[in-house]
């Protein structure tokens, strides 16, 4: 996963932040094979003003994978 670095709020400019774990969720991507993926949900989070200014996943692979590229 790609490294995102946030400077400033763009709602307040505020320069401090909180990551904290937001929720679950699980993924019915390989229902075929009876296999659940569970990821959490991360939000970045302004102190000063309080907006939520990233909400990601650390683990996008367990969502969904990443499909094969079809050789051209």
């Amino acid at each position: 996963m790609k490294e995102v670095k946030i400077e400033k709020c763009p709602y307040c400019g505020g320069e401090e932040f909180i990551e904290s774990n937001v929720s679950s969720m699980m993924s019915s991507v390989s229902v075929g094979t009876g296999t659940a993926h569970l990821a959490v949900l991360f939000a970045t989070v302004c102190r000063d003003c309080g907006s939520v200014v990233r909400l990601f996943c650390k683990t996008p692979e367990n969502l969904y994978p990443k499909k094969e590229r079809r050789a051209e």
